[in-house]
């Protein structure tokens, strides 16, 4: 993996002409006060200290709505529709890099789902260390807070005016390299690196888990009649917040319009989640989640055992989006874990 140094005075020119191959998308603060990823342009504030975007980065590969097939509904006829416009992440932050790995690997498994495939293989990512961390995160102990796979250019910043760049991918060769190659990296630089990485999971240790996340499965697999399900489930206003913002929920509902001439269609999907009434929801009226203690608890279930039943991994990466989202206050994954576990060692 080969390493460089650039200067923040080198990004604006990189950035222009990037934008002239890809759409760029990078950090900014909005008027709202929250950050978020949008369309890079020369008078646009990098955001290079964000904490986190609050948006999930999932809207690039799985847009909330997207058509599947066009139909003509004279000739009885239809087409597939595989939209995949080029584009380049700027600064996604490991913990979003690893809910977008995890998507590659459960879009990838039974049938693949060739609309996310295509749009992930035609976008480019360039992943950066956080320099600050979110008040609701706990991204470092839940195993999310380093990645060595799933993006081109790594970004490090050293110093107030530098990066260290790491290069994983003969596309972020390229990139990185556009205007002409920056030094190579040097020891000193290198190190600098290091101890910037650490002193971001230093930090971001102050709120955590109470165990090991490893054992959130097993652990959740005592816990299927905790009565902690029903007297959290009590507040929740089941508006769904919390799975449309979280970065590795990827459920949706097919639905096909036609046009206003009766002639032409679409069948498009739609973000759906598991914490809305309507989810389970089937024909003659029926429901098998009908009440809202069933579809809180799988939610948990879905983010802490089956994913990882699955994939080795858990299904939340800490990023907590959530628990902003959440009016109710309950839409906290550490929380709720922690609450499991310390119920089970007072009880022992």
């Amino acid at each position: 993996m080969t390493a460089y140094t650039v200067s923040i005075e080198q990004l604006p020119p990189l950035f222009k002409e990037w934008s002239k191959r890809f759409p760029v998308y990078v950090p900014a603060k909005e008027a709202s006060g929250y950050y978020n990823f949008v369309p890079w342009t020369p008078d646009i504030e990098v955001a290079w200290d964000y904490d986190v975007a609050y948006n999930s980065l999932k809207r690039f590969f799985f847009p909330p709505k997207e058509t599947l097939i066009s139909f003509d509904v004279e000739t009885c006829t239809a087409k597939p529709v595989f939209e995949a416009p080029p584009q380049l992440l700027f600064g996604v932050h490991p913990y979003d890099l690893r809910a977008i790995n995890q998507l590659d690997q459960i879009m990838e498994m039974g049938a693949p789902d060739y609309n996310y495939m295509r749009r992930r293989e035609a976008t480019l990512i360039f992943a950066m260390e956080p320099t600050r961390i979110a008040e609701n995160a706990f991204w470092s102990s839940m195993g999310a807070g380093d990645v060595d796979h799933g993006f081109d250019l790594y970004w490090t910043k050293i110093s107030a005016s530098a990066f260290y760049v790491e290069a994983l991918s003969p596309r972020g060769e390229e990139f990185i390299q556009i205007k002409g190659a920056p030094p190579k990296a040097t020891l000193m630089e290198r190190e600098a690196a290091k101890r910037e990485r650490v002193r971001v999971r230093n930090q971001s240790s102050d709120i955590s888990l109470d165990y090991p996340w490893k054992n959130t499965p097993k652990l959740l697999a005592r816990n299927w009649n905790s009565p902690l399900w029903r007297k959290k489930a009590a507040k929740c206003l089941s508006c769904g917040s919390c799975v449309l913002v979280c970065p590795t929920c990827y459920c949706f509902e097919v639905r096909e319009e036609v046009d206003l001439t009766l002639k032409a269609g679409v069948r498009f999907r739609e973000w759906h989640g598991c914490m809305l009434p309507s989810f389970q929801a089937v024909a003659g009226g029926h429901n098998f989640w009908p009440i809202a203690l069933e579809r809180y608890r799988h939610r948990y279930f879905r983010k802490g055992k089956y994913i990882y039943d699955k994939i080795g991994e858990l299904g939340c990466v800490g990023c907590g989006r959530c628990v902003r989202a959440c009016t109710a206050g309950i839409a906290n994954p550490m929380a709720v874990y922690n609450e499991l576990w310390e119920a089970e060692h007072h009880e022992s």
